[in-house]
C-alpha cells in the first residue's frame, strides 16, 4: 500500500516537520509540498494525491477555501496552529484535525485513521464518504467541548441557542436548531417536536405522545408521531 500525499502550509519550518514525520511512515510518499493555496490546486489538478496535510490560515486564501472548491478533494487532515475552526473543518468531512506544536503521537493516530480509510476505498463495495464521527466539538463558554454523541439525550431549541442535554451534564451554545438537527447521524438522532431532537439510542419509554429520556419526558408533536412510530415498528419484537 502506497498513499502518495502532499504537504500545504505557508510556514517553512512547519513543512520540515511534516516531511519529518511522514518519513518515519513506510506507507506514504510524500509528493509535492506547497506554500500556498495555489500551488496546491495546481499540484491537485495535474496529479494524483491520495492524502493532503493542509494549513488553514495562509496568506489570501485560506485552506478551507481550498477544501471547500475542489470538486474531488483528497483525504483531508487539517493541520492548524488555531482550535477556532474545528466544526467547519468537520463540515468539510475532513478526516482529522491536529493542533500545532504536533507531535508524533498524534500525527500517528491521524495517519492510521487515514491508513484505515484509503483500505477501504481499494475495495469494490466501499463506502465513498470518510468513517462516520462519533463526536461532535461544541463552543461553550469560550472553549470548544468535545461531546461524544452517544452521551447526548437529546437537543432542546431555546430561541437563538439550543440546550444540549448529555449523560452527564448540559451545554448552552450559540447554535440554530436546523443546523443542528442537519449534523447530527439521522440514523440515531430524531426530531419528535418542534423544540426537541431525541438521541434514540438513550430513549428508555415511549408512546406517541411522550418519550423518556434518562429521565426526562419530552412531548411528541402530532407531525413526528407517525414517524416515530415507524421507527420504534421496525425493532419492535413481534409475535
Amino acid at each position: 500500500m502506497e498513499i502518495k500525499c502532499i504537504i500545504v502550509d505557508d510556514e517553512a519550518l512547519a513543512r520540515e516537520g511534516l516531511k519529518k514525520y511522514i518519513r518515519t511512515f513506510d506507507f506514504l510518499s510524500l509528493i509535492a509540498t506547497c506554500n500556498n493555496v495555489a500551488s496546491a490546486r495546481e499540484t491537485l489538478e495535474n496529479t494524483a494525491v491520495d492524502l493532503m496535510f493542509l494549513d488553514i490560515n495562509m496568506p489570501k486564501v485560506s485552506g478551507l477555501h481550498l477544501l471547500e472548491t475542489l470538486s474531488d478533494p483528497p483525504m483531508t487532515i487539517l493541520v492548524t496552529a488555531y482550535p477556532d475552526y474545528a466544526l467547519e473543518g468537520f463540515r468539510l468531512n475532513v478526516l482529522d484535525y491536529l493542533l500545532k506544536p504536533l507531535s508524533l503521537q498524534r500525527f500517528n493516530q491521524a495517519v492510521l485513521k487515514a491508513k484505515d480509510y484509503f483500505g477501504l476505498q481499494q475495495q469494490p463495495a466501499a463506502a465513498l464518504n470518510p468513517p462516520a464521527l462519533d463526536y461532535i466539538f461544541v463552543k461553550h463558554k469560550q472553549l470548544y467541548e468535545k461531546v461524544m454523541l452517544s452521551d447526548i439525550l437529546f437537543v432542546e431549541s431555546m430561541q437563538n441557542y439550543v440546550l444540549i442535554q448529555t449523560i452527564h451534564t448540559k451545554i448552552i451554545a450559540y447554535l440554530t436548531f436546523k443546523n443542528v438537527e442537519q449534523q447530527l447521524p439521522a440514523d440515531s438522532f430524531l426530531r419528535i417536536h418542534k423544540s426537541y431532537i431525541v438521541n434514540l439510542q438513550q430513549v428508555n419509554k415511549l408512546d406517541s405522545n411522550m418519550v423518556q429520556v434518562g429521565g426526562h419526558t419530552l412531548p411528541v408533536s402530532r407531525s413526528q408521531r407517525e414517524l416515530l412510530m415507524q421507527v420504534v415498528n421496525k425493532r419492535l419484537l413481534s409475535k
